[in-house]
């Protein structure tokens, strides 16, 4: 398997297919994607969707842009080249988001119940996070699951990530029956790292979104890819960090919730 591993890392090295990270980290990933508890975690991944597509019969992948769906869609289709990929459009993605959607092939875009920019001029800026999640996913997701009949969902959550998904992940494993839904879920690179998703999109010279590119000098917790209109760590820079890089649609959440501009 090493001798595979180290294969893939030539290529990648002459293939130049990343968008703009800086050269040391690409060189990190590399370098990171030769040690064997990588190759493991790779190996155990797909042991495990393997499994999920042995129980799931019409099964989907749901893809955000960000990086660890980036894997999830590379590892399910090296196996089941044909299953879908699904988007949930809150009309709310980053100009770089929606390049790579243009890309996907067999990608759903299914809308949310309502664009997340009305979601939180409703409910208010400081709503919790589960109100929001019912309007952008849970509801879409069993509408979804109703109208194309599917049976299985794979997606990227890790447990490294914080405390609540490390639990989720302890408690349910890999491969399990998402009761809410009503399908058999996948979640085959909760136990990876940071540094894991990177060495898989680099070795296997993986598309990644663009947004990424303006992230890399942030601290990791910080490097994450969803809706541009996030409120999650507004106390925390990221709406400055908006504003820098993106003051067109910095203006447009200010337009719908003039409040952001107390945390900038």
């Amino acid at each position: 398997i090493l001798a595979s591993e180290s294969v893939g890392l030539a290529d990648a090295a002459d293939n130049g297919s990343s968008l703009m990270m800086p050269p040391e980290k690409r060189k990190m990933f590399l370098l990171y994607a030769r040690r064997p508890a990588f190759v493991y975690r790779v190996k155990l991944a797909q042991e495990r969707i393997t499994e999920w597509l042995s129980l799931a019969k019409n099964p989907y992948i749901a893809f955000s842009t960000g990086k660890d769906s980036t894997c999830i869609l590379d590892l399910v289709r090296t196996q089941a080249k044909e299953t879908p990929a699904v988007y949930f459009d809150a009309n709310c993605a980053y100009p770089e988001s929606e390049t790579l959607l243009a890309e996907i092939e067999n990608l759903i875009q299914f809308p949310t119940d309502e664009p997340l920019l009305d979601s939180l001029a409703r409910l208010g800026l400081r709503t919790p996070l589960d109100d929001t999640m019912e309007t952008l996913v849970y509801r879409p997701a069993k509408r979804l699951i109703a109208r194309y009949r599917f049976d299985g969902m794979c997606y990227g959550l890790r447990a490294e990530e914080n405390e609540g998904r490390r639990k989720h992940a302890q408690s349910h494993g890999a491969v399990f029956y998402l009761k809410r839904d009503g399908v058999t879920a996948c979640q085959p690179i909760h136990d990876w790292t940071y540094n894991d998703v990177w060495a898989y999109i680099v070795t296997r010279n993986l598309a990644y979104c663009g947004v990424y590119d303006k992230l890399w000098d942030l601290p990791i917790d910080d490097q994450r890819v969803c809706y541009w209109a996030c409120t999650v760590k507004r106390r925390y820079g990221r709406l400055s960090w908006l504003k820098q890089h993106y003051p067109e649609l910095f203006n447009r959440f200010v337009a719908r919730l003039p409040e952001i501009r107390d945390y900038v």
